[in-house]
Parts: structure tokens; C-alpha cells; sequence
């Protein structure tokens, strides 16, 4: 009897638990799907407020999906590849000021040989654990944590990419043209920290036949570390100072990594280098869309509409004959917008490759102290022309003088770096020769590059202090 008891109960356990486990599950389900409706409901009528190409998102879109894949539904227009949102608002806003989980340095994977992946270090930041581990521009690495890797995929690419965000080591090797492998030189260990990068990367003055040009490489826009830190802008005006000090004739900007940033830092550079302008003058005007528009003009914020130069007594316009700017396919948006901005004013040289092609803007969305939504978005809201209301760059600015930095890397600042030299000879009008670059030594075609994952990537971000008083309602 008792064992008849034991497996009596035994069988209303077995059969009640999955009706508890379904019940909790569906309950779960629910919240979950309330939720998403709740964060949804925000969404949308935050995007259908701003966003750019309001007109084009669907009418009535499924609210109950992660809110992820709902704010992908909206973006119809093929013209939109840059907006995006992200899970926690604070780490987006904490990575748009540069500041990421990181080892430090920026890498560009590339496949070579039988298929096989390898990366390049592009360059190490200052004061970051791969500075400390003593990484270098120019260093290949052919394993991650021991691991070689095949490109069957571009998913292969991505996971040894994402490898580069933890702690972990890397096999640095040189190319062996006889065995087609990499040889080992080291193994460099790498610890992942919250770093914050500063964009002000290097800064100098070359002389030749008695001219002087100052060089500076800028890596991305943005005023500082943290809200209302205006440290790296400070840092840019010292450069300026010191180029102004030592009466530079020609100016070479180095923006081959600099994906963009905030609009803020992007004025503040282009008010140091503008020639013959005040700050009547117009640096970029936005566009919105419609209701914003209508909006902004019934408050009568029509002047927030134009950026106009600041005051800056770093400024070395007058003095400035020739003015050269290095380009690449990771030249983007705020960078873009310097070359836009300037050149109704003065003579604006590219040298390197076709920028990326970005005349759009946005701004970081998000619900603060509301617990059930920690979403941020990051969608297109504007559009910049300049002042002759030009912006026709969504294929990006071909250069005037094409140049590569080819396979063997220089350091920054070397004068035989080729994009450097090819800067370098055109502002001195050809005074410094023509440098002819060794042939690699293998051939490596890229697949994946690490300023891509940035969250400034790509961006000309417009803080929200700066927007009209319609975004604050």
C-alpha cells in the first residue's frame, strides 16, 4: 500500500510539473512579449518623431518582437546603413566618447595564402596594455590563443575578430615567401580593459627648403572621455598653438582612421584650419524631416539649423599656403564633413583613397531612469550640406593624389611612410621626391577591420544639447 502511495503521488508529480513548467513558460512568454511591446511602443514613436526617413517605416509594424529586430523593420530605405540601436544606452554612450572593453590597439584581418587569416596592427594606442606589451604598428599575428584560422566564411572572420575583445594572446610572426607561413617571432599575452582612447594621436613639424608643415593625426571625433569633458578638444587647440608657434605653411591631416564622432569636436577642427572666415560664416547647414522642420521654424530655432566657425586664436588660416588631408576607405562622416565644410573656403588636397561616403547624421536616444527600458537607439535624423549647399559625397571623395600604405607598415610620423611622403611631396610641390614602395611580400586581401565595430564608426553625431528645443519636449 505504501509503495502503492510512493507511485501514485510519483505520477501526479510527473504530471504536474510540466503543466507547471508550461505555465511558467507561458507566463515568461507573455512578460517577455509585454515588454517588448512596452520598449516597441517607444521606439516607434521616438523614430516616427525624428528619424530622418520617418515616411518610409511601415504603419503598423509587430510591436511584440525584440525590440532589435523591431527597430530593424522600420529602417525601409535603402539610403538609411547607418542607423542602429543597442541593448544598454549607457555603454552605447559610453563608446561613442571612446571608451571600450579593449586591449588597444586597431586591427585588420586579411586573408592570404591558402585561405588562411591574419591580422595587421594598424596602430597602438597610448597608454593601453598592447602599448605596455610592447605591440607595434605594422606587427602581423597569425594565431589567436594558439589558434590558426581558415577563411571559409565571413562568420570565421568575425569570431577571430571577436577573439580580439577578450583577454588573449597573440602569435606575431613574420612572412616567410619561401614556405608561404608566417614565422614565429613571439607570443604578445593581452588583457581586455575598459580603455578610453584619446584621438590625438600625434603631432609634428617637418621643414623643407625653408617651409614648415605641421602634421597631426586625429583618430576620431569626440570633446572628451566623459559628459562635458572638453580634454580632447583642449588637446586639439594645443596642437593648433604649437603649429601657429612655429609659423607652419602647410598642414597635413592625417584621418586615414578616423571613422568620425561628435559635431562638437568636428567645428571645433575645422574653425583651427578655416582660411578668411568668421563666425558669421556658415561651416555645414542640416536638413530634418518635414515635421521637425515645421516644428523647428513655429519655435523660431531656424539659426540652430547652421553651424557657423567659432573664434579660435589657435587659428592658422592666414598663414596657411597648402593643405592636405590623407584618406581612406575608413574615412568617414565627421571626417567627410571637414572636406565638405572647407572647401568653399579654401584649396582642400586628398591624398590615399576614396573616403566612405557618409553625409548624414545622428543622435543617442534613450529613456533615462525608466527600469523597464535601458534601450539606446542610434538613428539618421539629419542630413549636411555646406554653405553652397552641397552634399553629394554619398560615394565618397576621390583623392587627388592616390596613394597606399601598402603591406609593410611605417611608423606615423616616418617621412617614408607612403602616405605620409605622398602628402609630404604635394604640399612641398614635389620638393620631397617621389617614394617608390617595395612590393609586398605577399598578397592579402582584407576582410574585416576593427574601426568597424566602433560605435563612433561612421558617425556624425549631434549632441542633444545642441538639437532645437522640439527633440527636448
Amino acid at each position: 500500500m505504501k509503495q502503492q502511495s510512493i507511485n501514485y503521488y510519483r505520477c501526479i508529480l510527473l504530471l504536474t510539473v510540466p503543466v507547471l513548467l508550461f505555465s511558467s513558460c507561458k507566463k515568461k512568454n507573455n512578460d517577455l512579449a509585454e515588454n517588448n511591446t512596452y520598449v516597441n511602443d517607444w521606439v516607434y514613436k521616438t523614430m516616427n518623431e525624428w528619424y530622418y526617413w520617418n515616411t518610409s517605416m511601415p504603419q503598423d509594424p509587430n510591436k511584440s518582437v525584440n525590440p532589435e529586430s523591431f527597430f530593424y523593420s522600420l529602417l525601409k530605405t535603402p539610403d538609411d546603413r547607418f542607423s542602429w540601436i543597442q541593448d544598454n544606452y549607457q555603454e552605447l554612450l559610453n563608446e561613442l566618447s571612446g571608451i571600450t572593453e579593449e586591449a588597444g590597439y586597431e586591427s585588420q584581418l586579411t586573408i592570404y595564402g591558402n585561405n588562411k587569416l591574419a591580422g595587421r596592427i594598424l596602430y597602438v594606442k597610448k597608454g593601453s596594455p598592447a602599448e605596455a606589451a610592447g605591440l607595434k604598428r605594422g606587427d602581423y599575428f597569425y594565431k589567436v590563443n594558439g589558434q590558426s584560422f581558415t577563411y571559409t566564411s565571413q562568420y570565421v572572420a568575425n569570431n577571430m575578430m571577436a577573439l580580439l575583445y577578450k583577454n588573449h594572446t597573440l602569435s606575431i610572426g613574420v612572412y616567410n615567401a619561401v614556405t608561404k607561413e608566417f614565422d614565429q617571432v613571439k607570443n604578445v599575452s593581452l588583457t581586455v580593459t575598459q580603455f578610453a582612447e584619446n584621438p590625438v594621436y600625434l603631432d609634428t613639424v617637418y621643414e623643407t627648403a625653408g617651409k614648415k608643415t605641421g602634421y597631426f593625426v586625429y583618430n576620431f571625433f569626440a570633446p572628451g572621455a566623459t559628459e562635458n569633458s572638453t580634454a580632447y578638444d583642449d588637446a586639439v587647440d594645443a596642437v593648433f598653438t604649437r603649429f601657429k608657434a612655429a609659423g607652419i605653411s602647410h598642414l597635413i591631416l592625417d584621418l586615414r582612421y578616423n571613422p568620425g564622432g561628435n559635431e562638437v569636436s568636428t567645428i571645433n577642427l575645422a574653425s583651427l584650419i578655416v582660411k578668411n572666415a568668421t563666425t558669421n560664416d556658415e561651416f555645414f547647414h542640416r536638413e530634418y524631416n518635414a515635421n521637425v522642420l515645421a516644428q523647428i521654424k513655429k519655435d523660431g530655432e531656424e539659426a540652430l539649423l547652421s553651424r557657423k566657425f567659432l573664434a579660435k586664436s589657435a587659428n592658422i588660416g592666414a598663414t596657411l599656403e597648402r593643405f592636405a588631408i590623407i584618406t581612406s576607405s575608413r574615412t568617414a562622416s565627421a571626417s567627410e564633413l571637414i572636406i565638405n565644410g572647407l572647401r568653399p573656403y579654401m584649396a582642400v588636397t586628398l591624398v590615399g583613397d576614396t573616403t566612405y561616403g557618409k553625409n548624414v547624421g545622428s543622435t543617442t536616444l534613450y529613456q533615462q531612469g525608466d527600469r523597464r527600458n535601458k534601450w539606446g537607439l542610434q538613428p539618421i535624423i539629419t542630413k549636411a550640406f555646406n554653405k553652397n549647399n552641397q552634399s553629394d559625397y554619398t560615394n565618397g571623395f576621390a583623392p587627388d593624389v592616390v596613394a597606399s600604405e601598402g603591406n609593410e607598415f611605417k611608423q606615423f610620423g616616418d617621412i617614408t611612410e607612403p602616405l605620409l611622403s605622398a602628402a609630404l611631396n604635394k604640399v612641398t610641390n614635389g620638393r620631397m621626391g617621389s617614394l617608390r614602395v617595395a612590393p609586398p611580400r605577399f598578397q592579402a586581401t582584407p576582410v574585416v577591420h576593427s574601426l568597424d565595430h566602433k560605435a563612433f564608426s561612421f558617425q556624425l553625431i549631434q549632441p542633444q544639447e545642441n538639437l532645437p528645443s522640439v527633440f527636448k519636449k
